[in-house]
Formats: structure tokens, sequence, C-alpha cells
């Protein structure tokens, strides 16, 4: 199972409220119907995804580009993985 990120701008809504035009990163597993949407507050992000309460995912973010590390039964991570593309979507 692999992570499939999108990186996502934009959201009337909240550019109307805040002045601010929104970023997120959305995770989705394939395979599966889990999925994570993460705000992005900074160019360069790092954070966790949980399921159940448990961290399952790693992620780090540069500003252009998304990598992330699974987390093996043990506890311990997983090598770092860099997806073969991310999509970019545009919301008004």
């Amino acid at each position: 199972m692999c992570l499939n990120i999108t990186f996502q701008q934009g959201g009337m809504l909240e550019f109307e409220r805040t002045g601010i035009y929104p970023e997120y990163l959305l995770f989705n597993l394939s395979g599966t119907r889990q999925s994570w949407r993460v705000k992005l507050r900074n160019k360069k992000q790092e954070g966790v995804l949980k399921s159940k309460g448990k961290v399952v995912f790693e992620y780090g973010f540069n500003g252009h580009w998304c990598k992330y590390r699974k987390v093996i039964k043990d506890g311990s991570f997983s090598e770092w993985v860099e997806p073969e593309f991310m999509s970019t979507a545009m919301r008004d």
C-alpha cells in the first residue's frame, strides 16, 4: 500500500473569512478508504498521520515535494519514500 498525495490550494470560504489563501496536503491510502487532510501552516512542515489514535505515517514537506515513511510493527520507521508523482488541485 502506498500513499497518494495531492497538494491542494484554495477555498473561497476560508479566503473570505481570513484573507489567507489556504493550502492543504491530502493523503489517500491506496486500496482503502483511509485519508487525511493536513493544513499547511509553513512552507516546510513535518508531521504524523494517525489512525485510531496510533501514528501510522510520518511526512515531510519542503514547499514543493512531500516524502513519507511508514511505522513498522516494532514502532520504528521505514526508510523515507518519495512518491512517483504528486497531484495539484485548485479549489474555488
